[in-house]
């Protein structure tokens, strides 16, 4: 059985929506034209999966969901020149996880309430 990201693609689209412009009607260019690669992505893209999907866990660990394994993740089109990655865990909860300067992640999401 094939599984789909449909929550988790519908919220990436609705980031790369609100953040996208027109650079032909604002005279600009856009951010991915004016900006180098981040040289962090190359290593993250450069590394096993199961080391992408490590650092992957942990930023998302590090930002307070309580995932407790990624089932699926993949690379998403960049947005405003910045990496990013859609994740789903073990509980269902999805996120986008979008890599700033200096290797620091922001961690966004759908996470799945707290089972008390």
């Amino acid at each position: 059985m094939k599984h789909v990201l449909p929550r988790i693609a519908m919220l990436a689209a609705m980031v790369a929506g609100v953040s996208a412009c027109d650079p032909a009607s604002t005279g600009g260019t856009t951010a991915a034209a004016t900006t180098k690669p981040d040289p962090m992505e190359a290593r993250i893209d450069a590394l096993p999966r199961n080391l992408q999907e490590t650092t992957l866990f942990r930023a998302i660990r590090d930002g307070g969901y309580t995932c407790q394994k990624i089932v699926r993740f993949e690379k998403h089109a960049p947005i405003d020149g910045h990496a990013v990655w859609i994740a789903e865990c073990d509980d269902r909860g999805q996120y986008v996880i979008t890599l700033q300067p200096d290797g620091v992640f922001w961690v966004s999401g759908v996470p799945q309430a707290k089972k008390q």
